[in-house]
């Protein structure tokens, strides 16, 4: 998309973070000079001189783009003939309904800042992203920017099949605004970059759609945009190319551009995003830091899986505890994916809670409690709680019961209702998990068993491999080398 560009609509307009200080285009002229003693103090001079400038940019960041009231419409038609009957008569008869992907969106986004667009599937986030971008006008409302923007929509978007990769290079630069000449002086990295090989100068109908990734986000990132739009462009590529395109868009950031990110990755929204949008059902549901959003997030995506199993073969009816049998109003009736045991107890209630609150998102090593409440059918002795932690293939991470931490209730009477916390840090590596709860006797006999009745996610702000972070400390030190190598001198006769 040409820069400088304002939709309703203005002309070109360069994003004031964007310039270069006149005072430090003044040192470069001057150091070009070749004064000896003035290159000896410009790099603290250019130093100091960055820092206060950078402090300058943050305190005049302006808006760069805002989105004011959009919504679009759909006219869906049951068949073909509907829309020509309604054209005929001028719009007379009606043979269409209304559905409106988008209603009313309104949000501004400041220079410099990353903000990340959640939401499940068909809530608007690409139909969104294509009106911003300009490849599709909105019903109502209006898009604003400041710069120039780069864009990678859905998969091809922008490429004619029939080129070569390197034929599409220039046509997607030439609609960004570089001449042929500029087009082929970024070359060299975009080819670095897409890492597709000879590969370029083959039609891109030839193209895995990881190599048709690769290629359209190495366009996207080689123009230096003030704006970078992505839409779920990630998910496509191996791990390998998401680490390299995870690394070039924090350096998109450090330059003080603006990012608008889509992705259905809670991880990525958090560990890229200062601010989170939730649409859904084409509204925009929440608007603020990335934990509360995704938060909100998880939650809706809970109550869709849930309202799909009331739907099964069963009805849901063995799928939700009994909402009469415990009568704290913020208890909710049970979910999970099994469920067995003798009776003699029911689990009325599991949580994870952080500072009090019921999350589904932790960072790892966060304080968290696991919460059980069981109600007793019968007199018992000694019962046991515990709980199970389980990664997204079903691997058993950790489960602890009140047995092992040596937690005896001796004698609990019919209508009883006992709650065990079970505090910890939650050391998890990144990744998806579920908590399993049980009470059970002491010889193992299974009261109530619920699989899978909490789901959470574990991030972390450093890379982790595996399913658990061992928080380790690392300390070095030279056992041999250069440095503490003895040598032993031999002294030679004189004359």
């Amino acid at each position: 998309m040409p820069s400088g560009s304002e939709r309703q609509y203005a002309g070109e307009k360069t994003h004031p973070s964007s310039k270069e200080s006149p005072f430090y285009a003044q040192i470069r002229l001057t150091a070009s000079s070749r004064n000896t003693a003035f290159c000896l103090v410009l790099p603290s001079v250019c130093s100091l001189y960055r820092i206060g400038w950078n402090g300058y940019r943050c305190l005049t960041m302006t808006t760069a783009l805002r989105v004011d009231n959009v919504s679009k419409l759909y006219r869906i038609y049951d068949r073909p003939t509907d829309r020509l009957k309604e054209m005929l008569t001028q719009g007379f008869i009606k043979r269409h309904r209304e559905f409106w992907a988008l209603k009313e969106i309104s949000f501004e986004i400041e220079g410099g800042t990353t903000t990340g667009i959640i939401g499940p599937n068909g809530s608007g986030k690409s139909t969104l992203l294509q009106i911003v971008t300009g490849t599709l006008e909105p019903t109502h409302g209006s898009i604003h920017y400041e710069g120039r923007v780069a864009a990678l929509l859905e998969l091809g978007a922008g490429f004619n099949p029939e080129f070569t990769g390197l034929e599409n290079v220039y046509l997607n630069a030439s609609l960004l605004g570089f001449s042929k000449s500029e087009t082929r002086a970024r070359l060299p990295e975009i080819e670095r970059f897409a890492e597709i090989g000879s590969f370029i100068k083959q039609p891109v109908k030839t193209y895995s759609s990881g190599m048709y990734i690769r290629l359209a986000f190495a366009i996207a990132v080689s123009v230096d945009p003030q704006i970078l739009i992505i839409d779920e462009a990630l998910a496509v590529g191996d791990a390998v190319f998401q680490r390299r395109c995870l690394r070039r868009i924090k350096e998109i950031q450090e330059s003080g551009a603006t990012i608008l990110f889509v992705s259905h990755d809670p991880h990525a929204i958090r560990a890229l995003c200062s601010r989170a949008i939730l649409l859904n059902g084409g509204r925009k549901e929440a608007d603020g830091v990335p934990s509360d959003v995704l938060n909100r997030y998880q939650k809706l995506i809970m109550s869709s899986e849930a309202a799909y199993e009331a739907t099964g073969p069963e009805g849901g009816e063995h799928h939700e505890a009994d909402d009469e049998i415990w009568l704290d109003e913020n208890v909710k009736p049970l979910k999970f994916t099994y469920r067995h045991g003798d009776g003699t107890s029911e689990i009325l209630s599991v949580d994870l809670l952080k500072d009090g609150r019921q999350v589904e998102f932790v960072d790892t090593g966060d304080p968290v409690i696991v919460r059980i409440r069981t109600r007793f059918n019968e007199n018992v002795f000694n019962p046991v709680i515990g709980f199970l932690i389980r990664d997204r293939n079903g691997i058993h991470v950790y489960g602890t019961n009140t047995e092992i931490q040596e937690i005896f209730f001796e004698r609990v009477t019919a209508g009883e209702v006992l709650e065990a916390n079970f505090a910890f840090n939650c050391w998890l590596g990144v990744g998806a998990f579920s908590i399993t709860a049980a009470v059970h006797s002491v010889s193992g006999s299974s009261y109530d068993w619920v699989d899978d009745v909490v789901f959470f996610r574990s991030f972390s702000t450093v890379a982790i491999e595996g399913v658990a972070n061992m928080n380790a400390n690392v300390t070095t030190r030279r056992l041999a080398g250069r440095t503490n190598r003895t040598r032993t001198a031999v002294d030679e006769p004189v004359g």
